[in-house]
């Protein structure tokens, strides 16, 4: 092992060695895992538990890095890892809320276990140190494909007025037919797309050809998926992303352009394309077959529809999917008292015991994820959870600690109105970022390898494994 400004994590060369044969398996694994990611729509029955093939193909994933020699031992060890130990212990804590207050087991157990199977996968992706990198290298791959599919099932499920839906779902409240894909929800799929494209702009930021397509497809994308929150999340982490960046550089000179032709670049494209909206005609008032409701779930429901095209456009904070969001926090506030407040109620038991407002026999369930982590596991699991990230910011390189703070300024802000904190994506994020530095990392900027060893000793600890690989 090198030290000083020589310590180094070389790319890796994944198919070359001894190990070739192993090594093709592990990447054909993390292919499928990231593309799971993008399937969270699709699930099936099993045992009375709903099953998602986003959470079969992790599975399969710690399974074989477990059952193949070469890998087990620095599984095990990565196990121990701080991240790992304190985000179970979040796990541990749900799980005893949930034994001593959740009035059914069974719906709690279902959350605790996908909350189990998310920690395997970060252990398992950080446990191949350098090669860690292939799950980044997939997942902004998916950027401009994801974007460009999203915009134009948009164009043609409004153009047939839900003729042919696939893709998006119906928000009544605005009469319009939103695009999540492959995804959950549309909150879900502008998500994905704004985490990866945040990736991307780090990784290809001086990479015209890629931030060209990133600025048109991106903001087609968010257009249509008509959320509010993907734009404002949009724009809001490549601000931060460059202000961290601005301000590192008084230590580490490094030219302009390497940090913000791509971001320039993307918001660029955002506002334009949020702008054009208006002048675009009115796409969502063409009548819709009796039929086409059978397959597409409104996301807000309501007796009274306002012109489509108007929701992105729409910011009203007492009522719309705004309102709706304030009034189950309100329900949820009357079980957050005594002992309930530092406790919890136990995970997932919301909607055990509260409808979802407007829509009488529907189970609720909390969106938000403060609110949520404030419900099931009281003060002390918000807490263990806060103490996770701090843990998770102490153990990311130097290097990519810009867009960790972007990515991590943006997640606040959408899980304060949609929470995806269970989905496998958050999860292979937070492994990309907690990888061991490549040696372009490394080499922006001098001396940028011996400060990353001031400021956060572990780096060693994590180059160490990579090396070991």
């Amino acid at each position: 092992m090198t030290s000083g400004s020589d310590q180094k994590v070389l790319a890796p060369k994944p198919f070359s060695g001894s190990r070739s044969r192993d090594d093709v398996v592990t990447f054909l694994l993390v292919c499928a895992v990231v593309a799971a990611s993008f399937l969270g729509r699709y699930s099936f029955d099993l045992a009375g538990f709903t099953v998602r093939w986003e959470q079969v193909a992790p599975v399969g994933f710690v399974g074989w890095l477990i059952v193949n020699p070469g890998s087990r031992l620095d599984f095990l060890r990565t196990l121990r890892h701080p991240v790992v130990l304190t985000f179970l212990a979040f796990i541990a804590w749900n799980a005893a809320s949930t034994v001593l207050f959740s009035p059914s087991l069974g719906k709690s157990v279902a959350i605790l276990g996908w909350l189990t199977i998310d920690v395997l996968l970060l252990a398992g992706l950080m446990s191949l140190g350098a090669r860690a990198v292939w799950a980044e290298n997939i997942g902004i791959r998916f950027v401009v494909p994801w974007a460009f599919a999203g915009f134009a099932m948009y164009l043609i499920a409004n153009r047939t007025g839900g003729g042919v839906s696939w893709g998006t779902n119906l928000d009544s409240l605005y009469d319009v037919y939103v695009t999540r894909l492959s995804a959950t929800e549309a909150n879900i799929y502008a998500a994905i797309l704004v985490f990866w494209t945040l990736l991307l702009v780090a990784r290809k930021g001086t990479d015209r050809r890629w931030m060209i397509a990133a600025a048109v497809t991106v903001p087609l994308g968010l257009i249509a998926s008509q959320t509010r929150t993907a734009v404002f999340c949009m724009v809001m982490g490549l601000a931060v992303y460059v202000a961290y960046e601005l301000v590192r550089r008084r230590r580490n000179p490094t030219p302009l352009k390497a940090f913000t032709f791509g971001p320039a670049a993307v918001v660029v494209g955002v506002l334009v394309a949020y702008g054009a909206t208006t002048a675009l005609p009115d796409i969502g008032t063409q009548q819709r077959p009796p039929s086409s409701r059978q397959d597409t779930e409104p996301e807000v429901r309501s007796d009274t529809a306002r012109p489509a095209q108007d929701k992105l456009g729409d910011i009203d904070f007492t009522g719309g999917t705004v309102g709706f969001r304030m009034a189950v926090a309100r329900e949820a506030a009357e079980d957050i008292r005594g002992v309930h407040l530092w406790f919890g109620n136990g995970t997932n038991t919301f909607g055990l015991r509260h409808e979802q407002p407007g829509s009488p026999g529907v189970s609720g369930h909390i969106i938000m994820l403060p609110v949520q982590v404030l419900y099931d596991a009281g003060i002390v699991g918000l807490a263990i959870l806060s103490a996770f990230g701090v843990v998770v910011w102490r153990h990311v390189p130097w290097r990519r600690r810009p867009i960790a703070a972007a990515l991590a300024a943006t997640f606040i802000a959408a899980a304060t109105l949609t929470s995806m904190f269970w989905f496998s994506v958050v999860w292979i994020i937070l492994a990309s970022l907690l990888r061991p530095s490549s040696r372009d990392e490394c080499e922006t900027g001098r001396g940028a390898v011996q400060n990353e060893v001031e400021e956060h000793p572990s780096a060693l600890e994590t180059t160490e494994i990579g090396e070991r690989i």
